[in-house]
């Protein structure tokens, strides 16, 4: 599917309902003294392996059902670097094109990953929440083949989460 066709789906009504899929509570904020809520994961994509290397430059991508997207340095416990937004209708696009996957047959499909990390390359853990939990896509195990629709419109959706922003590279 590609970047105009799920922009295009999501234009003719695909919203997602956070109402309809998550938690709608609030929690409190004593720091700041306000209440917001909470966000719904979706979607979790994980760098690492030769992006760590004088780093670290590896970036964790968290989506939130409303859109929102969070970056973050992979393994580090700090506040997002980079915070910005996708409209919320192209994430919900996303998943009701990747909702149908067979996970449990997806090796067979596109063969087994590779451990890219191994030879200074990049390894991905991508983790989509769907509203019956989450499926754990690992690049070491399962080949992100830009052939499956799955891994076509992840990539496809990918494009416009990292068009948000980038992390600042470091050397230490």
């Amino acid at each position: 599917m590609n970047r105009l066709l799920l922009r295009a789906i999501a234009a003719t009504g695909c919203l997602f309902a956070l109402a309809a899929c998550g938690d709608n509570s609030t929690t409190g904020d004593t720091a700041v003294g306000t209440t917001t809520p909470q966000r719904l994961e979706v979607l979790r994509y994980e760098t690492t392996g030769g992006c760590l290397m004088m780093g670290p430059n590896c970036a964790t991508y968290v989506v939130y059902a409303d859109g929102t997207v969070e970056i973050y340095r992979t393994g580090e416990h700090a506040p997002a670097e980079v915070v910005g937004s996708i409209p919320a209708a192209e994430l919900s696009a996303f998943l009701d094109s990747v909702k149908d996957t067979d996970f449990a047959g997806l090796v067979s499909e596109v063969g087994p990953g590779t451990c890219n990390s191994c030879v200074d390359g990049i390894d991905v853990k991508a983790t989509i929440t769907f509203a019956d939990g989450p499926i754990e896509l690992d690049s070491t195990i399962v080949n992100f083949d830009l052939n499956h629709p799955l891994f076509a419109n992840l990539e496809t959706l990918m494009d416009d989460v990292r068009a948000v922003g980038e992390l600042e590279l470091q050397q230490r």
